[in-house]
């Protein structure tokens, strides 16, 4: 029943939905924003639809935002589909759909949460960037379909030799971040070059030959001990402006911020520099 009736009614049912939306949804003042406070139904009957074949045609043809609704059936099944496709899009809004890892957005609600507790409680976050040295000559060499194969293995391997509690997010083309909660200086460098090492083994096959490449990672890497204020924008262009270093003095290593609030403990502590330097970074 679901592939005949797709088959016979797939043409008109998406024409007639299609031009609904566009009439209601995309015109100006008649629709003003999915934000919108007032609602308008608009109803179709679809005799002899059945939940899956409805499930097919929202899935291929994007008609999540209309819901399907039982005249003579149980309306649990519907109710738990719609409840399916909520979770599906609340995931999808927090996750990087090409490697399933946490997104520029996660990563920006998680980074201000972890600023805020470093603040209260004067413990410490480090914020690694990472970005993947000469990408663009992989994508050009090989292709952009081993170009997404190297970032998901990539995503893999930062995510299982990461620690619980971290978070990895892709927030750019190539470029990958952690949060590295309870971490000072000393620890997340220790953390990151593992990370570095594991990413050298990485190989890959290159196209049409039993031949393999490898890759390698420029890290940045900025350490907060919630001593001062901190917005979340100076956080990060740190750990960019170390990146940057990274870059500019070789690639496939860490270069470091200078330590954010490391001149807040004003000068007329006893703390001598080096035993202030030890306090800071554990060397």
């Amino acid at each position: 029943m679901n592939a005949e009736y797709i088959a016979e009614n797939e043409a008109e049912l998406l024409e007639e939905l299609l031009s609904v939306r566009e009439r209601f949804c995309n015109e100006t003042n008649v629709c003003f924003g999915k934000n919108c406070l007032d609602g308008l139904a608009v109803l179709r009957f679809c005799p002899g639809m059945t939940l899956n074949a409805w499930k097919i045609l929202a899935e291929t043809h994007d008609l999540n935002d209309w819901m399907t609704i039982p005249l003579e059936e149980n309306s649990l099944p519907h109710l738990k589909h719609i409840q399916g496709v909520l979770q599906t899009l609340s995931y999808k809004t927090e996750h990087d759909p090409l490697t399933g890892i946490s997104n520029r957005r996660a990563f920006e609600k998680t980074l201000d949460q972890e600023i805020e507790r470093s603040s209260r409680d004067k413990t410490p976050v480090s914020l690694a960037i990472l970005d993947l040295d000469n990408f663009k000559a992989v994508n050009d060499t090989y292709g952009h379909l081993k170009g997404d194969e190297v970032l998901i293995d990539l995503a893999d391997m930062i995510s299982s030799n990461s620690r619980r509690y971290d978070l990895v997010a892709r927030i750019g083309g190539e470029e990958f971040a952690i949060i590295l909660s309870g971490a000072g200086q000393h620890k997340a460098e220790q953390l990151v070059e593992r990370l570095l090492e594991k990413t050298r083994e990485l190989t890959f096959k290159k196209p049409n030959s039993t031949e393999k490449f490898s890759v390698t990672c420029s890290v940045g890497l900025a350490t907060y001990k919630g001593l001062m204020n901190l917005r979340m924008h100076e956080f990060i262009e740190k750990a960019d402006k170390a990146l940057y270093k990274a870059k500019n003095t070789g690639k496939d290593r860490i270069c470091t911020a200078d330590i954010l609030d490391y001149e807040s403990v004003t000068r007329e502590t006893l703390v001598h520099a080096d035993e202030k330097k030890f306090l800071f970074t554990g060397k």
